[in-house]
């Protein structure tokens, strides 16, 4: 039984890459991350519960959480910001 050889995807034939979306992503991370935000000080209330519950490391989590979404907020408004100046550098060659 031969196995059939597939075709390299950066290489020659096939289907071009696709297009990239014009999502930037910029609102569901800033979404998530205020959600992550919420939700660690809303547990800062129950912290002794936590601690009694052995759950403590549920506001771990969310402070986490919140922490690396201001990191990818920081990413993809870096990247919201880069495709707009490359589609403003674009229009005026194209027109």
């Amino acid at each position: 039984m031969s196995v059939p050889e597939s075709k390299d995807p950066a290489g020659g034939g096939g289907l071009p890459p696709p297009e990239p979306l014009p999502y930037d992503g910029v609102a569901s991370v800033a979404v998530g991350t205020a959600l992550w935000g919420i939700a660690a000080v809303v547990m800062l209330f129950f912290l002794d519960d936590l601690r009694t519950d052995g759950h403590l490391w549920w506001l771990a989590t969310a402070v986490c959480g919140f922490g690396l979404g201001l990191v990818g907020l920081w990413v993809v408004v870096r990247r919201r910001r880069r495709l707009r100046a490359a589609t403003a550098a674009a229009e005026p060659a194209a027109g």
